[in-house]
């Protein structure tokens, strides 16, 4: 199926992403007044690079072929767009990277406050003595590190989950070699 969507490199084995474009301005976007190895890509274009790596399997790699119609080869301008796609997608690693990162503190957090509340509840519930409003407390203090114990592992498990594997399509984006065409 993705053999019919996309090329294979038989060298490495390798999905490629063709894409056309007019000129090398068009890889930027427009309102990006930056200089080129700092501009952004052009959002359509990000959002097109998406799709297409949503398609291909993670375990995949894949290679950009952008075919300039309007021009002709220009080593510099191709090497500032390398640079310029790969400060674009290390950014977004960088963000992922601190993304993965705060949900293991708060993972952290949640864990220390849990066991803080069971370890409470398990020595003055040797040491309190019985009435309504300590069994209330007490059990307020289990139920609570329970619950705090239960939200570190979401954390950990479900929400770090979708970081981890954007980070993994990021990293994929960024290994991955761009080849320049001219028609």
């Amino acid at each position: 199926m993705l053999d019919q969507q996309y090329r294979v490199n038989p060298e490495t084995g390798n999905y490629i992403i063709d894409i056309a474009l007019d000129d090398y301005l068009d890889f930027f976007h427009e309102w990006d007044n930056a200089v080129f190895k700092k501009r952004d890509m052009h959002p359509e274009l990000a959002e097109f690079l998406d799709l297409c790596s949503a398609d291909i399997p993670i375990k995949e790699q894949f290679e950009i072929s952008l075919a300039i119609e309007g021009e002709s080869q220009d080593t510099k301008k191709e090497k500032t767009l390398i640079e310029s796609y790969k400060n674009y997608y290390a950014l977004f690693f960088r963000v992922a990277q601190k993304k993965i990162k705060s949900h293991l503190i708060k993972a952290l957090v949640l864990a220390v406050i849990s066991v803080s509340f069971l370890v409470s509840y398990d020595l003055l519930s040797r040491i309190v003595l019985e009435g309504i409003l300590t069994d209330v407390f007490l059990e307020g203090l289990m139920i609570g590190g329970w619950v705090f114990m239960w939200e570190a592992l979401h954390v950990i498990v479900f929400q770090r989950h979708e970081h981890v594997v954007r980070r993994k399509e990021i990293k994929r984006f960024i290994n991955a070699p761009i080849t320049f065409d001219y028609k």
